[in-house]
C-alpha cells in the first residue's frame, strides 16, 4: 500500500518555485550592492574585496547544481526504463495466456485487461494521492486474483508447460509495480533543495556586494534567469507525475497494451 505523502516542496509547481527564486536572486543581488554602497559612504573608503570568497562560493554552487542535476537525471532514466519494463512484463503475461484453453484464456484476459486499465489510471492520477492509492490497490487486487486463478489451475492440470510459462511472467508483472513505485517516490531530498536555494541567494548577495561598477540590470537579470532555469529543470525532471519533463511518452507503451484485447 502507498504510504508516501507529498511534501510541501513537491506539491508546489516547479515553475512557481523558479519564478520566486528569480525575483529573490535579483533582490539579494540588489541588497548586496546597496550594502556595499552604504559601507563605502560610511567608511569613506573602499571595502574589502571578496574575489576569493565569491570564487569559492560559485565553485560550491556549481558543484551542487551538477550533483542535483545528475541525481534527477539518473532517477528520470531509471523511471523511464521501469515503465518500459512493466509494459513488456504485462504484454508477456497477456500473450502467454494463449497457451491455455479458451475458457481459461477468456477469464485471464478479462482480469488482465482490467489490470492494464488500473495501471494506466494509476499514472493518470498525477498528484492526486487518494486516486493513486485507489488505483494502486485496485491493480494489486486484480493481480492477486489472476495469481489465484493460475495457481488453482496448476493444481488440477497435470501439464506443467502452461504454468511454467505464465507464472514467471506474472511474477515479473507483479514485482515491477513495487520497484516502479519505489523509484517514483525516490526524489531529491528537500533538505538538499533548500540548501541549494540558500546557496543561490548567498552567491547572489555576495556578487552584488563585490560589484564595483554601476548597477547593471542586464547582468543581474541574466544571472538570476540562468540560475532559475537550471533549478527549474532539476526540479521538473525530478517529478515524474507533473511538469514538462514527465513520463507521458513512456507510459504510452502501457496504453498501447489495450490493443492486445481488441481481438
Amino acid at each position: 500500500m502507498i504510504t508516501h505523502e507529498f511534501t510541501l516542496l513537491q506539491t508546489v509547481p516547479a515553475w512557481l518555485v523558479a519564478v520566486i527564486l528569480f525575483f529573490l536572486l535579483i533582490a539579494a543581488y540588489s541588497l548586496g550592492y546597496r550594502v556595499r554602497l552604504i559601507l563605502i559612504k560610511k567608511h569613506e573608503s573602499p571595502v574589502e574585496e571578496l574575489g576569493a570568497v565569491n570564487g569559492a562560493l560559485l565553485g560550491l554552487l556549481a558543484l551542487l547544481l551538477a550533483f542535483t542535476f545528475s541525481m534527477s537525471n539518473e532517477r528520470y532514466d531509471l523511471r523511464r526504463a521501469l515503465v518500459i519494463e512493466e509494459a513488456n512484463a504485462i504484454g508477456t503475461a497477456v500473450l502467454r495466456t494463449d497457451v491455455y484453453p479458451d475458457s481459461m484464456r477468456t477469464v485471464l484476459r478479462k482480469h488482465l485487461k482490467d489490470y492494464v486499465e488500473a495501471r494506466i489510471n494509476f499514472y493518470q492520477a498525477r498528484m492526486e494521492l487518494d486516486q493513486m492509492i485507489h488505483y494502486y490497490a485496485q491493480a494489486n487486487a486484480i493481480s492477486a486474483q489472476v495469481w489465484k486463478i493460475t495457481a488453482a489451475y496448476a493444481q488440477v492440470d497435470p501439464t506443467t508447460t502452461k504454468t511454467s510459462e505464465l507464472i514467471p511472467a506474472l511474477n515479473a508483472m507483479i514485482d515491477i509495480t513495487t520497484t516502479r513505485r519505489a523509484a517514483g517516490e525516490s526524489t531529491i531530498p528537500d533538505s538538499i533543495l533548500y540548501f541549494l536555494f540558500m546557496l543561490c541567494l548567498a552567491a547572489s548577495f555576495l556578487l552584488g556586494y563585490d560589484f564595483k561598477n554601476k548597477f547593471d540590470w542586464i547582468v543581474v537579470t541574466g544571472f538570476a534567469l540562468m540560475l532559475s532555469v537550471t533549478v527549474f529543470t532539476i526540479m521538473d525532471m525530478d517529478r515524474p507525475r507533473s511538469g514538462l519533463i514527465n513520463m507521458d511518452i513512456p507510459n504510452e507503451k502501457i496504453v498501447e497494451l489495450r490493443s492486445l484485447f481488441t481481438e
